[in-house]
């Protein structure tokens, strides 16, 4: 989670049954969890009166600078972003996409801001009232739910000329985002100086990715360094070089992929070396969506040492996510996801899976309400705790599950 460090806490080992455990509430959760799968089965073939709804890049076969500020996407929109946020993600029927164009272009000199508040309430199906211990994002056993504040970031856009844009951004007290662009050749290439998020395969903001977590891929991750991308008619590439680790310039990532009518494929690679050895990680993607039903899908390996070598013995760890969300009604879209990350190969037991299961409803222009609903599966063949080097997979590889409802609101 992007603002509060992650606290451990101890576990105990399982000497009985869980369905010892189940009570009430378990059995609520159970249900929650069933209407949550039969109604993302039945919203599939639920009739829809709209032939196009752009949610995705993909589905508008635009570039990520047709609603965002940053040609590499994400972050704060433009005037067409914006319009197209206001009407619940969708253009209004009167929209002149040329007279705004136009009208942008016409402002050169601008200071935008923008602010992403969101807080969670977290709440664990597995409770230990002797432990007294607070819910957090790697809580295994909890007696105490708890709200957290999970963002408060606010973003500066100064349009310093007609082809350099300078960005910061502060998330409660640290400093996320701090870089210059400059669109050297209009859709076809910019250049990031500064410190952002590093462009790794699909831009993802989500936190509760498994494998962007073990990876430490997740929306928290930046460096300081150079950033290059850009397209070519239907292809479109990245590259950037960056400190590794917050150390020496050694770091070095690129991603080339294509875009072809409502699919949008591609390959990433980071290779870096923030200690003795270079790492690498190589990870494939593929998004498509259509009629408001979009899919993605993501597969990462990775190892380590002096030779640049991915034969299957050398691979130390790997993981992909697969997820599909629907967008039922303008303001509520619902969507599930399967990941898995296996952080050592060597270890037997200590591979992490989870189905996240969702739904967002926009109540207002600038405000949403989330429901995550984690079901963290059990790993049948858990070695036990002090053979698992990673102490946060704990929680995962003894199923406990755990629902967070998160309240965003952004301007």
């Amino acid at each position: 989670m992007d603002t509060h460090q992650n606290k451990y806490v101890k576990h105990i080992s399982h000497t009985t049954s869980r369905l010892k455990h189940l009570d009430i509430f378990g059995i609520a959760l159970s249900a929650l969890r069933l209407a949550f799968i039969v109604s993302m089965a039945f919203s599939l073939f639920l009739p829809t009166n709209v032939e196009a709804r752009p949610e995705f890049a993909t589905e508008l076969d635009k570039e990520c600078s047709f609603c965002h500020l940053d040609p590499a996407g994400g972050g704060p929109r433009n005037r067409i972003g914006e319009i197209f946020e206001e009407n619940y993600f969708e253009f209004p029927e009167d929209f002149d996409m040329e007279a705004v164009t136009e009208e942008a272009k016409e402002v050169v000199k601008q200071l935008t801001t923008s602010l992403d508040f969101q807080t969670a309430f977290i709440k664990t199906t597995h409770v230990d009232a002797e432990q007294n211990a607070i819910a957090s994002c790697n809580s295994c056993h909890s007696s105490v739910d708890r709200f957290l504040l999970m963002q408060a970031e606010v973003t500066f856009n100064a349009q310093a000329s007609e082809h350099i844009r300078l960005t910061l951004s502060n998330n409660v007290g640290t400093t996320m985002n701090a870089f210059a662009t400059v669109d050297a050749i209009p859709k076809h290439l910019y250049v990031k100086v500064g410190q952002f998020r590093l462009p790794f395969a699909i831009k993802q903001k989500d936190h509760n990715i498994l494998v962007r977590e073990g990876y430490g891929l997740g929306s928290n991750k930046r460096d300081v360094g150079v950033e290059l991308g850009g397209s070519a008619g239907k292809v479109f590439y990245n590259a950037a070089f960056f400190n590794a680790d917050n150390a020496t310039a050694k770091g070095g990532l690129g991603t080339l992929g294509a875009q072809l009518g409502p699919v949008r494929a591609g390959i990433s690679g980071i290779f870096e070396k923030p200690g003795e050895d270079w790492e690498r990680l190589i990870g494939a993607f593929l998004t498509a969506s259509y009629a408001g039903l979009s899919v993605e899908g993501e597969f990462n390996f990775g190892n380590s040492g002096a030779i640049a070598s991915f034969a299957s013995d050398d691979i130390d760890s790997k993981g992909y996510y697969v997820g599909a969300k629907y967008r039922i009604l303008p303001q509520l879209t619902i969507g599930g996801r399967y990941g898995l990350f296996d952080p050592d190969r060597t270890v037997k037991g200590d591979a992490s899976q989870r189905v996240t299961l969702s739904a967002q409803y926009n109540f207002m222009e600038n405000g949403a309400i989330s429901l995550f609903y984690w079901a963290n599966l059990a790993n049948a063949d858990r070695g036990e705790d002090d053979t698992i080097g990673e102490k946060g997979t704990l929680r995962q590889l003894q199923g406990t599950d755990q629902i967070i409802l998160m309240s965003r609101f952004w301007f």
